[in-house]
């Protein structure tokens, strides 16, 4: 494999990330593959430095992988956070096509328009809708519920240019999942998510502190106190 690798990524990185990104710029062709394939790849690497590698990358949300139930993963980059800790501009083909039939047709819908909103929604679709349903499913809905859910989303944000055009539309997106989970029938979609196992963490937290703030109330209530001259 020819090594080819951005220098100015390197010395603000390092070598070993640069070299990796620059494996993804041109040679990644966005299709699933397995962790095994890239132990191969970069086998002039100890296995351990190219998980240790994946993982910077990760750590730096330069890096997401997406990891299905098989043992595969699909490697994308994020624009934003690459270009603001590289300087340099992503390259517009590190991040995967946007595959669904449905969020083409937002897509396509959105790019027909000069409408700022619209342009905004346009670079959602393209570059950071395969994050948000991986964001959806993380937090605990199902495939279909977040597939379903980012498009009732697009209508509705599209829907009101003048209340969304200039929104964090990221930041929006975390809270509509969060309500989405919120109406969903708890048997049937158990909240297992990163929020919920939070949220029933602080709740035990906040019951224990009680209880043992309970338990020091008694421990100075039940002291009997005597008052008066004693005969």
């Amino acid at each position: 494999m020819n090594i080819t690798f951005d220098t100015q990524v390197a010395q603000t990185l390092s070598m070993h990330e640069a070299v990796f990104l620059g494996w993804m710029n041109e040679h990644y062709d966005q299709r699933p593959l397995k962790t095994q394939e890239l132990v191969e790849v970069f086998d002039f690497w100890k296995p351990e430095l190219v998980y240790k590698v994946l993982l910077r990358l990760e750590e730096r949300d330069i890096l997401h992988v997406k990891r299905d139930n098989r043992g595969f993963c699909r490697l994308s980059l994020n624009p934003n956070a690459y270009q603001a800790q590289t300087g340099q501009t992503c390259p517009v083909h590190a991040t995967p096509p946007v595959m669904d039939d449905n969020l083409k047709r937002h897509l396509k819908r959105f790019q027909g328009t000069d409408n700022l909103l619209h342009q905004k929604l346009s670079e959602l679709v393209a570059h950071h809708s395969a994050q948000m349903l991986d964001y959806a499913q993380q937090e605990g809905l199902n495939e279909p519920t977040a597939k379903q859910s980012l498009d009732k989303f697009l209508h509705y944000v599209s829907a009101d240019p003048d209340r969304f055009w200039n929104s964090d539309l990221i930041a929006y997106w975390r809270f509509w999942v969060s309500n989405t989970l919120e109406r969903q029938p708890s048997p049937k979609y158990p909240q297992d998510g990163k929020r919920a196992q939070m949220e029933r963490s602080a709740q035990h937290a906040a019951s224990t502190w009680l209880k043992k703030k309970s338990m020091a109330n008694d421990l100075h209530t039940t002291v009997p106190i005597e008052t008066g001259k004693k005969t």
